[in-house]
């Protein structure tokens, strides 16, 4: 983004944070096909050479651990898989609006420590 002149990435953080608001329903995780048994005795998840049951699960961290949902039913795949989508979207737009704001935030300090600078050498008087 150092590319960029200060009015544009004014511009470009402006049209993020825009985007940002557009952001619809979403989640965060990644989405897994995972096999289980049950448990029970007598389903033919018991015996050792069957997988088990197969379901959809959304994974993600939080607070340093892995926490997993069951997507409940199938027919419900593509709008969680829309959602998971937005979810990238989001932290991506998210990255490029903290690096704009960062570089601003830079540009700026770095302006007012000029400033200060010249006020301070500029009212020596020449010997």
């Amino acid at each position: 983004m150092a590319a960029l002149t200060t009015e544009e990435l004014e511009m470009r953080r402006s049209t993020l944070q825009e985007e940002l608001v557009q952001v619809g329903e979403l989640r965060l995780g990644s989405l897994i096909h995972r096999y289980r048994r049950c448990g029970k005795p007598n389903c033919v998840c018991a015996d050792p050479a069957h997988r088990g049951h197969g379901c959809w699960v959304i994974t993600k961290r939080v607070a340093g651990k892995n926490v997993m949902s069951t997507v409940p039913n199938e027919e419900d795949l593509p709008e969680v898989r829309r959602q998971l989508e937005e979810g990238r979207r989001f932290w991506k737009l998210a990255e490029e609006f903290a690096e704009a704001s960062d570089e601003l935030s830079r540009r700026r300090l770095k302006g007012a420590e000029a400033k200060a600078t010249a006020k301070k050498g500029g009212s020596k008087k020449s010997s």
